[in-house]
C-alpha cells in the first residue's frame, strides 16, 4: 500500500534524523576524546564516548520494551516484568564497571532468577521467550557499547605512538574508586570507537538503501517470500554491493584521507597492523557486514509474523519501532565486534 504525503513526509524527516544521529555518535567520539596527558590527568569528564553510551543504554531500554510488547503477557506474564525492567536498566551502569563479559553474566543472572520465578509461577513455557529476549534485542545490541568503548588488549608503553591516545573519562574514574586503576585492561581505551561505529552504521544503511532500490528497480525473484515478500535476490546482491561501498567510503574517510587525524584509522602506526590485516578487515566488514545487515533484517521480519505484528512501535512514525530500525545494525554491530575483539 501507498504511502500518502505526510505519511512519506514523516518518513523522510524521520530518516533523516536517525541519520544525523548516527553521524553526530561518530563525530562525538571524535571531537570530544579524552586523551591521556597534562601528566595522566582526562581533559573532559565527561567524554564523547559516554554520551554515546548513554544513547545506547536508552536504545536497549526501548528494545526490549519493544519485544516484549511484540511477544505479549500470555507468552510472557507479569510475574517477570520486574525482571525485564531490571535488565533494561541494568545494563548501563553493569557494563561501566565491568565491561561486555559483565553483561553476560548479567544476563546469566536474569535468566537464572526467571527460572526461580517460572519453578514458583508454573510458567515454565516462559524461559525460551526470556532467554530470546536476553539475546535479541539485549546482547546484540550491547555490541555496540563494546564498539562504544573498544578497549585496548594490552597496556601499551608509554614511548609507543599510540600512548597519547589512550583515552581516560568517568569509566577511568570508577576503576580508580574500585582500586583497579593500574591493572584494568577498560582504564586504556583506543580511540577505535569512531570508526567501529561508523562501519556499523555506513555499511548497515548503505545495505538497506542499495537493497531496496536494487530490488525495486530490478527484483525478480523472491529471496524469502514466507518471510519477507517484497525481498528479492537482485536486491540482496545490490545490498552487498552497498555494503562495500559502505566501507570503503569509510577507508577513504578515516585511512585515505585521513579527514579526522591519523589515530582514528585502521592503518595508524600505533596499532602494528600491516596492510593485509587492513585490507581483510575492510573486505570482511563491507561484504559479510552486509550479510548480516540483511540477515537481521529478516530475523526482525520473521519475528514480526510469528508475533502477528506489523511493526514492533510507532515510536519512529512510519519507521516502526527501535527494533524495526536497528534490525540489520544490530546483527552486523555483532559481527564487527566479533572482527574488533579477535582479529585487530
Amino acid at each position: 500500500m501507498a504511502l500518502n504525503k505526510k505519511s512519506l513526509l514523516n518518513r523522510v524527516l524521520v530518516g533523516a534524523v536517525i541519520f544525523i544521529v548516527m553521524i553526530g555518535m561518530v563525530l562525538l567520539d571524535i571531537f570530544l576524546p579524552n586523551y591521556v596527558k597534562d601528566e595522566g590527568k582526562w581533559s573532559n569528564f565527561v567524554s564523547g564516548r559516554a554520551i554515546n553510551s548513554l544513547l545506547i543504554a536508552v536504545l536497549i531500554l526501548l528494545s526490549v520494551v519493544e519485544m516484549r510488547r511484540a511477544l505479549g503477557r500470555e507468552r510472557i506474564p507479569d510475574c517477570f516484568s520486574w525482571l525485564l525492567w531490571l535488565y533494561g536498566f541494568g545494563l548501563m551502569p553493569v557494563y561501566v564497571l565491568f565491561g561486555f563479559v559483565g553483561i553476560m553474566f548479567f544476563s546469566l543472572i536474569v535468566f537464572i532468577v526467571s527460572v526461580i520465578t517460572a519453578l514458583f509461577r508454573n510458567r515454565v513455557d516462559s524461559l525460551i521467550y526470556i532467554a530470546f529476549m536476553l539475546v535479541y534485542p539485549g546482547l546484540f545490541m550491547a555490541t555496540l557499547l563494546y564498539l562504544n568503548r573498544s578497549a585496548t588488549t594490552h597496556i601499551y608503553a608509554q614511548n609507543s605512538p599510540m600512548f597519547q591516545y589512550l583515552e581516560r573519562d568517568i569509566w577511568v574514574y570508577i576503576n580508580y574508586i574500585l582500586g583497579k586503576y593500574q591493572t584494568s585492561r577498560e582504564a586504556f581505551l583506543l580511540p577505535l570507537n569512531a570508526i567501529s561505529l561508523a562501519l556499523v552504521f555506513a555499511v548497515s544503511t548503505f545495505t538497506d538503501t542499495f537493497a531496496f532500490f536494487v530490488g525495486s528497480l530490478f527484483g525478480k525473484h523472491k529471496l524469502c517470500p514466507e518471510i519477507s515478500p517484497n525481498k528479492t535476490v537482485e536486491g540482496a546482491v545490490g545490498g552487498l554491493f552497498g555494503g562495500a561501498l559502505g566501507s570503503f567510503l569509510i577507508f577513504v574517510l578515516f585511512d585515505w584521507a585521513k579527514i579526522f587525524g591519523p589515530q582514528f584509522g585502521l592503518t595508524f602506526e600505533g596499532l602494528g597492523l600491516s596492510t593485509i590485516y587492513v585490507v581483510l578487515d575492510y573486505v570482511m566488514i563491507g561484504l559479510l557486514g552486509s550479510v548480516a545487515t540483511q540477515i537481521g533484517d529478516l530475523l526482525a521480519s520473521m519475528i514480526k509474523r510469528f508475533c502477528g505484528i506489523k511493526d514492533y512501535s510507532r515510536i519512529l512514525g512510519e519507521h516502526g519501532g527501535i527494533i524495526d530500525r536497528l534490525d540489520g545494525i544490530m546483527l552486523n554491530s555483532v559481527f564487527v565486534s566479533f572482527v574488533f575483539m579477535f582479529i585487530l
